[in-house]
């Protein structure tokens, strides 16, 4: 075969594609890198496409009309895309490159700080990262194992794969898990790790003390990290952990400052405290909403808490005082 066939890059997006026409793609890298590369760019807009419109599309089948219908469906769809297109360039590929060392090339997305990103990843696995967090995972998941690093909180809705488990790496922990949905904090600066399982099940495995052995986690458990040690406890309501999915902070058991470090992530502000006690908010229950900007957020507090605070627009700075 002389020319790339679209149908056949797709099924090796998708974790489909047999040993020979994974050897096919490893030598159309070596021919075609600018024409392969492209192609796997619209192989990946369709895919987060089908994810976002709920609609199966596939390649056109190779021909000379083949760009063509692409392009119109493009054009119509572009509205919806609101998933990350995954650009790979015109790398050089050898002709002994195999599978694996296709997959072992990756990609890292980050959430601009005061917004928030929805990724379609190669196995179609939803994720949604927040506020100033960032996400890493190759081009093409290997056949055994799909793996992703995480730094920051997100959101993964995972396609179910039994010969393939899923596994989230952050610097406190391995999560696997072959279909399910479920949150992840992981702030390596401050040290906190979190996860809330929403269906399905997950195992952790604690990296910084190992003696523990695996955590399973079920439906409804929310798992932390305290001195080392993973702890897991029952909770009533997910939705109230997972509010930022909703464009919502939740203000509920937090201290002042541990909000004020929330509140600069979400509106992408610096937040200076300047006062020696902090006001007390452990009596403050309920959200507050991200579309509404920083102001508003701590005008609404201002009802629950005795402080003042000012505004520098030109420096992007919040004094509370």
């Amino acid at each position: 075969m002389d020319k790339i066939d679209v149908e056949i890059i797709y099924k090796a997006l998708r974790g489909m594609a047999s040993e020979d026409e994974e050897r096919l793609v490893a030598g159309w890298w070596e021919k075609y890198p600018e024409e392969c590369g492209r192609v796997i760019r619209e192989c990946h807009a369709l895919m987060d496409l089908s994810e976002l419109s709920g609609v199966e599309m596939k390649p056109a089948s190779a021909g000379p009309r083949r760009h063509s219908v692409l392009t119109k469906v493009f054009m119509g769809m572009a509205a919806a895309a609101a998933a990350v297109i995954v650009a790979l360039g015109g790398a050089f590929v050898s002709h002994r490159m195999t599978y694996d060392s296709i997959s072992s090339r990756m990609v890292s997305v980050e959430a601009p700080k005061g917004e928030r990103l929805k990724i379609i990843l190669p196995d179609s696995t939803s994720v949604f990262l927040n506020s100033g967090s960032r996400l890493t995972y190759p081009v093409i998941f290997r056949k055994d194992r799909r793996q992703v690093r995480l730094d920051g909180e997100a959101m993964f809705k995972v396609t179910h794969d039994s010969e393939r488990p899923f596994v989230v790496n952050t610097f406190a922990s391995s999560i696997e898990v072959l279909g399910t949905e479920f949150d992840v904090i992981a702030d390596s600066e401050a040290e906190y790790f979190e996860t809330v399982l929403l269906e399905g099940k997950v195992k952790v495995s604690n990296l910084i003390y190992p003696e523990q052995g695996d955590v399973v986690m079920c439906p409804n458990d929310k798992l932390s990290m305290k001195d080392g040690r993973l702890l897991v406890e029952k909770i009533s309501s997910p939705d109230d952990e997972l509010c930022w999915t909703r464009g919502l902070i939740g203000i509920d058991d937090v201290t002042f400052d541990e909000l004020m470090k929330t509140f600069e992530q979400a509106f992408d502000v610096n937040i200076i405290i300047s006062r020696k006690q902090l006001p007390d908010i452990s009596h403050v229950k309920g959200k507050i909403r991200m579309s509404d900007g920083v102001e508003n957020a701590l005008r609404i507090l201002q009802h629950t808490a005795d402080f003042r605070f000012e505004m520098n627009r030109e420096t992007n700075t919040v004094l509370v005082y």
